[in-house]
């Protein structure tokens, strides 16, 4: 299935997220058409960090290939900034896609990634040529690279305008808009892009626009919700 045309036919598609077993299963007998394993909810898993900087490519990609195993869903890898140099960017996306991902989400972040609102960027040349390289790592011709923007706040609307030609120009097949206001959002829609819009969502937005065409979940909704539905139950009966 490419996932793309999927998305372009059912709008409004909320992808979940998932960094155990136990909600990786649970999202796997839905009707999800995909499932995002989150770098950072992998790291508070596997290492009991909130960073997903401070995991290493051999962590996640073997968590990745336990999933992979169980999986019955498009299965969407979380590539960070590349976990390095455009060189680390080729071998880390290789290791991924034979880890069982489908599509590989690379940002522009700068080496390492942090889950923060105002991260560090690359330039555009590191970013086009982490694009490549891992276009270039690909050994399926199904496998798709989407590309999460992350820096509106210092290159702003222009920039990403720019930036998502460069990647589109490149080879990448989607664009995910991250860290954004609901005017940013708004803009945003009403410009041309070479390439597919998703935005990222901690929940199902009500910000509903035909130019976006699913929202990735890269917090978690879904186990949040676990979690405070768990302390509940603890204030219960503790």
């Amino acid at each position: 299935m490419n996932l793309i045309d999927y998305l372009k036919r059912r709008s409004n598609t909320l992808i979940p997220a998932a960094g155990d077993g136990e909600t990786f299963m649970q999202l796997n007998t839905t009707n999800t058409p995909a499932i995002f394993l989150s770098g950072k909810l992998t790291a508070r898993n596997l290492i009991a960090e909130k960073s997903e900087g401070l995991l290493s490519v051999t962590e996640y990609a073997q968590f990745a290939h336990n999933m992979r195993i169980k999986k019955e869903k498009q299965l969407i890898l979380d590539l960070q900034s590349g976990f390095g140099n455009p060189l680390n960017t080729f071998y880390a996306a290789k290791k991924l896609e034979r880890s069982g991902g489908d599509v590989l989400l690379l940002n522009d972040q700068s080496y390492p990634s942090y889950s923060i609102e105002k991260p560090a960027i690359t330039t555009d040349e590191d970013l086009v040529g982490k694009v490549r390289a891992s276009l270039d790592s690909f050994d399926n011709p199904e496998t798709q690279l989407w590309v999460k923007l992350d820096g509106l706040h210092e290159y702003g609307i222009a920039g990403f305008k720019k930036r998502a030609q460069y990647v589109a120009n490149a080879g990448a097949h989607a664009i995910v808009l991250a860290n954004y206001s609901s005017k940013e959002l708004q803009t945003i829609c009403s410009i041309d892009l070479a390439l597919p819009l998703i935005a990222t969502s901690t929940k199902r937005t009500k910000e509903v626009n035909n130019k976006v065409i699913a929202w990735l979940d890269d917090e978690g909704y879904l186990l949040q919700r676990v979690n405070e539905m768990k302390e509940q139950i603890l204030e219960e009966w503790l």
